[in-house]
């Protein structure tokens, strides 16, 4: 027996899968080949991960559009690595193509449905169950993964429990890779339905597990919740209709989830339409007519969100579902029954494609609204004169802090805080030139422009050094660092240790006790605070004759009982005395 015969006979689907999807394998193994060797550890980790998946799936896609359509081999080989390439490509770049990764991979799935049906000569049948079996596929190929992962760290954990055998370093890092990027990924691929033409029998399914499974949950399950939240919500419309008033929050949310929802049910519940039970046959019958009011209810909905608060990614997705409602409501008023399933699947994959990259997806837009807003408020508020930004003297106030600060945080997500930085050119503590990470990039940012992440409590202190400090020492000693909690067993006190203990810091050292009055030290600390928080330096106090405190940083509220919740601090002590002057 040859060697490849040998191989067929211990793992016959993977010889069959590696030569069906060999592209999709090659992603697979190359992602998971960079995981046992940099790790999820690594700068790049998340877009290298993003980029493998997108690759994995886009010619997955490929080949079955190739096999659909009864293409040579090396056609689909050619197409998959073109697609590969692509995605890989736009996953991997995320500022360069200004990539949404939820709306990539959920751009994907869609096409991933209908990409070996893409021809005229198809069936509903045929499409829904492929479908079917692909959806198993990829469960059991996670739970596959799922199993192998785990188990192998049980057994890595009983060998190192029972015989003390101490493991690799990141070898559960490894395990579950291998299990995530490859395992998975080719179980999954072995199990991608051969026959693409081969329809849903329902006389033959008659009574199987699958059919009764799937048949329950969707007449007595799925359908009467679909239409009791459609009975739900055109209630609500009325309301609104008769209120005058359109609710400010979730609204968009209960709506989307409704109209994504309620399509899938319409999708599944697609082979038992003629002959389920009466609330099914009635609601794909009347799907129809339970769509128009929720679509121009979410369009309502979104389009006041946009108009109060500008894009952000989930109010693009929004837009999206509204968009794609908008469709089905009016394709399903021409077609009825005749609707092509893959009309609506893939409509929402193009969507949101379209939303996944470029200056006008969710990203790109994003960041264009949520920079016009912020500008527009540094304007009007003094903080911003011939193009650039000028430093806070003072706090914004709370409301208006707290909405500059979620516009930088909604860019910040956007990827897009490259855009802010000819806002900072020339200025002394530029953010741009003081921080290279995006979270201390944006936080410095939002110090310079006087915002905050919420409504602000005027009593409430927080501070943190960001900048170092030279202090003179003309004679002593530098002690600490001390971090001090509230404590309120003070028994047994440990040398060299701090707590809070009422209105008091106490702070024990080798052979004596401090305790500072909290309402003085609090006072001397606000004193030397600066509005501009990223370049604020430890403060200095005087807390007993020749002993100075170096605060880096605390919590409290001066009119709350305690004052202090922690603090962080090092002491400035005067030298020992003399031996000869020491106390006998």
């Amino acid at each position: 027996m040859g060697l490849a015969a040998r191989f067929h006979s211990l793992v016959p689907d993977l010889s069959h899968t590696l030569l069906r999807f060999p592209v999709p394998a090659l992603a697979s193994a190359l992602l998971c080949l960079w995981w046992i060797v940099e790790g999820v550890g690594s700068d790049s980790a998340g877009s290298v991960i993003a980029g493998g998946a997108a690759a994995f799936i886009a010619a997955g896609a490929a080949h079955l559009f190739a096999e659909g359509r009864n293409w040579p081999a090396i056609h689909g080989v050619l197409l998959a690595l073109a697609a590969a390439l692509a995605l890989a490509c736009v996953g991997y770049f995320t500022s360069v193509f200004a990539t949404n990764h939820l709306f990539l991979f959920l751009g994907l799935i869609p096409l991933l449905m209908v990409a070996g049906h893409l021809r005229a000569d198809t069936s509903q049948g045929a499409l829904w169950l492929f479908n079917a079996r692909l959806w198993l596929a990829a469960f059991l190929a996670v739970v596959v993964g799922l199993l192998l992962a785990a188990g192998l760290t049980a057994i890595v954990g009983a060998l190192d429990f029972l015989f003390g055998v101490d493991p690799p370093a990141k070898l559960y890092e490894r395990i579950w890779g291998l299990a995530v990027s490859l395992v998975a990924p080719l179980y999954g691929l072995s199990l991608v339905p051969r026959h693409l033409d081969e329809e849903i029998d329902m006389g033959r399914e008659k009574g199987s597990l699958h059919e009764r499974g799937v048949s329950v949950l969707v007449n007595y399950v799925l359908v009467p919740v679909a239409l009791i939240y459609a009975l739900i919500l055109h209630a609500f419309a009325a309301k609104i209709a008769l209120v005058g008033e359109l609710p400010r929050d979730q609204v968009a949310t209960m709506v989307a989830i409704y109209a994504g929802g309620g399509t899938a049910v319409w999708l599944v519940g697609w082979p038992w339409r003629e002959q389920g039970a009466l609330p099914l046959r009635l609601f794909n019958r009347g799907w129809f007519y339970l769509t128009p009011v929720p679509t121009l209810l979410l369009a309502l909905a979104i389009g006041r969100r946009l108009s109060d608060y500008g894009v952000t990614p989930d109010r693009y997705g929004i837009v999206i579902v509204a968009l794609w409602m908008g469709f089905v409501t009016l394709y399903l008023a021409w077609r009825r029954n005749l609707a092509d399933m893959r009309a609506v699947i893939a409509a929402i994959g193009l969507l949101l494609l379209v939303g996944a990259l470029g200056p006008f997806g969710a990203n790109g837009l994003t960041v264009a609204s949520q920079y016009q807003r912020l500008t527009a408020l540094l304007a009007d508020n003094g903080l911003l004169v011939d193009g650039k930004a000028k430093p806070a003297a003072a706090l914004l106030p709370a409301e208006l802090g707290a909405s500059g600060y979620s516009m930088l945080e909604a860019i910040r997500a956007a990827g897009g805080l490259e855009r802010l930085k000819p806002l900072f050119a020339g200025a002394r503590d530029d953010p741009f030139a003081a921080h290279s990470d995006q979270w201390n990039r944006m936080t410095a940012i939002a110090a310079f422009m006087g915002l905050t992440a919420g409504p602000v409590n005027a009593d409430f202190v927080s501070f943190a050094a960001n900048t170092p400090a030279a202090i003179e020492i003309a004679a002593g000693r530098l002690v600490g660092p001390f971090v001090a909690y509230q404590r309120n067993d003070m028994a047994t006190p440990q040398p060299m240790t701090a707590a809070i203990a009422g209105e008091k810091l106490v702070i024990w050292l080798e052979n004596d006790v401090l305790e500072v009055e909290l309402e003085g030290l609090l006072t001397e600390l606000r004193a030397g605070m600066t509005a501009n928080v990223a370049s604020q330096k430890p403060i200095a106090v005087t807390i007993a004759p020749g002993v100075r405190l170096v605060m880096v940083s605390f919590y409290g509220n001066p009119t709350a009982t305690p004052r202090l919740t922690s603090a962080s601090f090092w002491l400035i002590l005067p030298p020992p005395a003399p031996a000869d002057q020491a106390t006998p």
